[in-house]
């Protein structure tokens, strides 16, 4: 959840899909195609019942501020506050009975202002174009909340878009030392678990697959999130990730930090992945 304190904003969850969602509305983008590309885009955050609260959360006051709360987002705001969801959910995470008190007055503030009705909508912004904060090839590096080095490859890159966009693959590389190229080289994407989410028709299915762990990773968003990286060197991509419209994954930077470090708490949770995959599938030239 990535919590800094007991407010409606405090946590990573919320402060990353609200600035989605007020930078995609400063550029035009009209409330209901946010709401479904934010929707569409956070499948794995939804499913995750630590950081669900927050998304929807930050989508309804998203809504309110432009004067566009939808119906149905309201009513599952009021259901997880009233039923207590949120609460139950600092309480596993063994919140303090002074925290859990001040966030259920902060709860219910937060959705006695969901009732009312703002005077005016957000004034939208002048448009901003991004670009992508690294280039196509890069091996980053950083350090990890457990102390260690990890290592991530840039993938893509762009120029002059809304979000500036680099899609990363996290990698397994968790050492002591510095990571050089040669562990990049050899080196393997992280592949989680997921339970994830599809529609046929109307009909909403999940299904326990093996994710690699390669998102975007926005330009727009970089500078809300302190992540000291890296680039230790290039290796040259032969093999160009395409992007599938179907499984588009937005990640936040501090992501890069918190993965590795607590994927064996994710295992005990959801269980082992079974696929291997090595970076060497775009870095290395098969052909030859």
């Amino acid at each position: 959840m990535g919590a800094w304190g007991t407010g409606i904003s405090s946590n990573d969850t919320y402060a990353d899909i609200y600035e989605q969602f007020i930078d995609l509305y400063n550029e035009g983008v009209s409330v209901p195609e946010i709401t479904n590309r934010l929707i569409d885009e956070n499948q794995e955050i939804i499913s995750i019942k630590e950081d669900a609260t927050n998304f929807w959360f930050a989508i309804a006051n998203g809504q309110w501020e432009c004067k566009a709360l939808d119906k149905e987002i309201l009513f599952k705001v009021e259901t997880i506050i009233q039923k207590g969801e949120d609460l139950r959910i600092w309480k596993e995470l063994d919140a303090s009975s002074k925290d859990l008190k001040a966030r259920e007055n902060v709860l219910t503030k937060f959705l006695a202002k969901l009732h009312t009705i703002k005077d005016k909508p957000r004034k939208r912004t002048k448009k901003k174009l991004y670009n992508s904060i690294f280039k196509k090839g890069d091996c980053l590096v950083y350090k990890m909340d457990n102390g260690n080095y990890g290592g991530a490859f840039v993938l893509t890159e762009e120029q002059e878009s809304l979000t500036g966009t680099n899609y990363i693959a996290l990698t397994t590389i968790d050492k002591k030392d510095k990571p050089t190229l040669e562990d990049f080289k050899s080196a393997y994407v992280y592949v989680k678990r997921v339970n994830e989410i599809s529609f046929k028709g109307t009909e909403m299915r999940r299904d326990w697959v093996d994710q690699p762990q390669i998102g975007g990773f926005y330009a727009l968003l970089f500078k809300n999130h302190n992540v000291e990286i890296d680039i230790i060197g290039q290796l040259p991509i032969f093999k160009e990730y395409i992007i599938r419209k179907d499984k588009q994954v937005g990640f936040g930077w501090t992501q890069l930090k918190s993965a590795i470090p607590y994927n064996d708490e994710y295992i005990k949770i959801n269980g082992a992945s079974k696929t291997r995959l090595k970076l060497s599938v775009w870095t290395k030239k098969h052909w030859l």
